[in-house]
């Protein structure tokens, strides 16, 4: 499978809550980690580093977000790398705030294959505009 093919068959298992199915394509110490984002405080934004975090994150964005758009629908790669870009819109769940978000998602892999890290770039003041309520 090409890199592309690995990540937009990641889209294909988050839309199907396929967890295990993600898990499966990430290296041990996969770089999972945005908490240094402006938006830091909202629970998906968390360092969740290492395949035995990355549930965490899913978790968070399921508990936390619900999704009425999710679309890849661009994506770029170069060596071991695939950018995405991507529009996603929904409502924060505890106070029903909705967002709409123009995102880039940029994955790497290493030399086996796996993915290595995982960063997602949006808007993160009108995400943290959006948890707060």
């Amino acid at each position: 499978m090409s890199h592309v093919e690995t990540i937009r068959a990641i889209y294909e298992a988050f839309g199907r809550g396929d967890v295990p199915a993600i898990l499966a394509v990430l290296a041990d110490d996969v770089d999972w980690n945005n908490d240094r984002v402006y938006s830091r405080e909202c629970p998906w934004n968390g360092n969740f580093q290492g395949r035995e975090k990355v549930p965490g994150f899913f978790q968070a964005v399921g508990e936390h977000l619900t999704l009425g758009v999710f679309d890849p629908h661009t994506f770029v790669a170069g060596g071991d790398h695939v950018m995405v870009m991507l529009r996603i819109e929904g409502h924060v769940n505890k106070n029903g705030q909705p967002f709409v978000n123009d995102s880039v998602h940029a994955w790497t892999f290493n030399g086996s294959g796996q993915v290595s890290a995982y960063r997602h770039y949006n808007d993160t003041a009108m995400e943290l505009a959006a948890w707060r309520g």
